[in-house]
């Protein structure tokens, strides 16, 4: 599943992108430019999942920066990183992968 993630991330090009997978539990839209937790592990506080985030970058970005509009579209009030790293390449500049879940607190 991982690998075609992946797969699917590297044949974005050009500018960074966000996809969504969504599940079942909905909360209303925030601003883009909402105030947001990010967490490299999983809060102590109870939550609900609102959505796996995947984004694939050009050139360095930080999880805030990649992540925060489309969490902030999902409703979340923070988003769990859960991949943020540089995929090294000889023929093109290296690529920046990140991705999280976005979580609305209970």
């Amino acid at each position: 599943m991982a690998a075609a993630i992946l797969a699917a991330l590297l044949a974005l090009a050009g500018c960074g992108s966000v996809s969504v997978r969504p599940t079942a539990f909905k909360a209303a839209p925030r601003p883009p430019d909402c105030a947001l937790d990010f967490f490299r592990h999983p809060p102590v506080r109870d939550y609900d999942e609102l959505g796996e985030l995947f984004s694939y970058y050009p050139y360095v970005v930080a999880p805030q920066e990649a992540l925060r509009a489309k969490a902030c579209e999902l409703g979340a009030d923070a988003v769990i990183v859960t991949r943020d790293f540089l995929i090294a390449t000889s023929r093109t500049p290296d690529r920046k992968l990140i991705a999280g879940v976005a979580i609305k607190y209970r």
